[in-house]
């Protein structure tokens, strides 16, 4: 194994093996003599400044570059003093290869003074690290962080010009973030915010508990929930905020934070009672005389149809017709006023669910002569609700589905039970709903665009009232609709499980087989449909009346 020579390694402690100094991964080059002889380097110093002629050559001549940039005077003092000079990422600019510009490193490096047996300096030796790779990336880095900083200040500024509130939380519900607006609402500091969760600020327990559930309910499904809280904040001020938290993901599906908004709709919300008191008061008052003009025209029509003005008639049950569907809307209207005041009352008592289906249906067929409305299934059970209120909805979606079927003939009403809930539903066969507009069928004064619903009349009422009954009872209520084929809506409710049909409601299951029931008119003959026997009876008077006449035919 070759050993540096005695001369060359003179303060260096035992002798340095040559394979070990060539090899070592830190550059180091032995010095000599005053003006800095290069001696001895290595593979890594090579590296660092290029491969060319430098040895035995003054440093200043073999790496010229050097001069101006303090290198040769920290050398000079070191050998002039003795004392060890240690530098952290010194910046040296080097020309690795001839004739090219100037390639800039950072170097750790140690210049040592060398001496020999007499204590005197003979030369210096010079050993270092090039650790150009981890400043560009610490720079890289901190230019990164100043960005961000400048991008977070940016987009903290932003945030804080708007109204509304935004917020940051971690995946334990914990603030990160939320902007001034926020912060004020609540009278807080950024630093007291940070790190706490709703149980730690001023809010009630129930509401925090609430949103704490939708934080969770967020990171656990992966999707945005919407609502709507009252709060009243620290100084007593009451007011209305809808707010959406939203789940930020990563690349495999991980919710990482959930970042919220809230808008304040204080006013929207006192401008909606405003609308809903005064709509309660001008129903309440339009009911009283609207009632009273029916009656009226109901007596007149009788008078002159016992003296045979049959033209006369026939406009008053058009305009008997019209005050109907007004005492229509001012019901809605009265409904909706109830609803959003909670004051919207029931009166609940077990029925019959199939009774109930089958006198809506008959009441609705008397008003249409065009639709046939078809019932199909039995459910033999019974519900406990306000069975008026649940008339209501199912007339609603019966008068709806002639609404807007008006090329059609046929309603068809299916009942159907699992034993635990029973299922009604309502298929028409008319102009459909738009995929966009099914969303929003149940929302109050909600109507789909004026070219699909070709002008029909209406405010937009029935469904949302007709929903909000469905849910007090425990029930749920949906829609599915293909554009210009058929819509159908649905409701489901819970049966009363601890008491079955009366005996004067019950159907005998011999009964509910499927009947062959054939219509024919004075006119013309009409097309063979199916009901189960028990509605006969109440068909056969219906029919009659209609002009149509019910024949078994099994």
């Amino acid at each position: 194994m070759e050993i540096l020579p005695h001369d060359k390694q003179e303060d260096l402690g035992p002798a340095l093996p040559l394979d070990l100094f060539e090899e070592a991964p830190a550059f180091m080059a032995i010095l000599s003599r005053e003006d800095h002889v290069v001696e001895l380097v290595n593979k890594a110093y090579y590296h660092l400044v290029g491969k060319r002629d430098i040895l035995r050559k003054p440093l200043r001549i073999a790496l010229p570059e050097m001069v101006d940039q303090g290198h040769i005077k920290l050398l000079d003092e070191v050998f002039h003093t003795g004392r060890r000079f240690i530098g952290k990422e010194m910046k040296v600019q080097l020309q690795v290869t001839a004739n090219e510009t100037l390639v800039e490193r950072y170097v750790d490096i140690i210049y040592q003074a060398r001496k020999n047996t007499a204590g005197d300096i003979i030369g210096i030796f010079a050993h270092g690290v090039d650790v150009t790779d981890l400043v560009i990336l610490r720079q890289q880095n901190e230019e990164r962080a100043r960005y961000i900083k400048r991008y977070a200040k940016t987009f903290d500024v932003a945030l804080s010009n708007i109204t509304d509130f935004v917020y940051i939380f971690d995946r334990e519900g914990r603030f990160t973030y939320a902007n001034q607006p926020f912060l004020d609402l609540i009278g807080i500091t950024f630093n007291d915010l940070v790190g706490k969760n709703f149980d730690e600020l001023p809010y009630p327990p129930d509401l925090a508990a609430t949103l704490h559930a939708h934080i969770a309910q967020v990171v656990a499904t992966g999707e945005q929930v919407y609502a709507e809280a009252r709060y009243v904040n620290p100084a007593g001020t009451e007011g209305y905020f809808d707010y959406i938290f939203s789940p930020v993901v990563t690349d495999d599906g991980e919710v990482t934070v959930v970042a919220g908004s809230t808008r304040d709709v204080t006013e929207r919300v006192r401008r909606d009672q405003q609308k809903d008191e005064f709509l309660g008061i001008v129903s309440h008052e339009l009911k009283t005389p609207v009632t009273s003009i029916k009656a009226y025209v109901q007596l007149l029509k009788k008078h002159l149809e016992k003296e045979g003005n049959a033209t006369a008639v026939t406009r008053l049950g058009k305009m008997e017709g019209q005050i109907n569907k007004l005492i229509a809307l001012i019901s809605d209207l009265l409904d909706l006023t109830k609803i959003n005041h909670g004051q919207l009352q029931f009166t609940e008592a077990p029925f019959a669910f199939d009774a109930l289906v089958i006198e809506a249906i008959e009441e609705v067929q008397l008003t249409s002569e065009q639709h046939l409305i078809i019932s199909e299934g039995v459910t033999n059970q019974r519900i406990m609700g306000d069975k008026d209120r649940l008339s209501q909805v199912l007339t609603n979606l019966l008068t709806n589905a002639i609404k807007y079927s008006p090329n059609a003939d046929t309603i068809r009403v299916t009942s159907v039970t699992d034993g635990k809930t029973v299922t009604l539903t309502v298929q028409d066969f008319g102009i459909g709903i738009g995929a966009q507009h099914l969303p929003h069928v149940f929302e109050r004064f909600y109507r789909a665009a004026a070219d699909e619903q070709t002008a029909i009349d209406g405010l937009g009422l029935g469904l949302y009232v007709s929903a909000n009954i469905i849910q007090r009872h425990g029930g749920s209520m949906g829609v599915e609709s293909v554009k210009g084929q058929s819509t159908t809506f649905r409701f489901r409710l819970p049966v009363q499980q601890d008491d079955k049909t009366s005996k004067d409601e019950h159907i005998p299951p011999e009964l509910t087989a499927p009947l062959h029931y054939l219509m024919t008119s004075s006119f013309s003959r009409c097309f063979v449909q199916f009901f189960p026997p028990y509605q006969i009876s109440a068909y056969s008077g219906l029919l009659f009346q209609s002009y149509w006449r019910p024949r078994s035919a099994r």
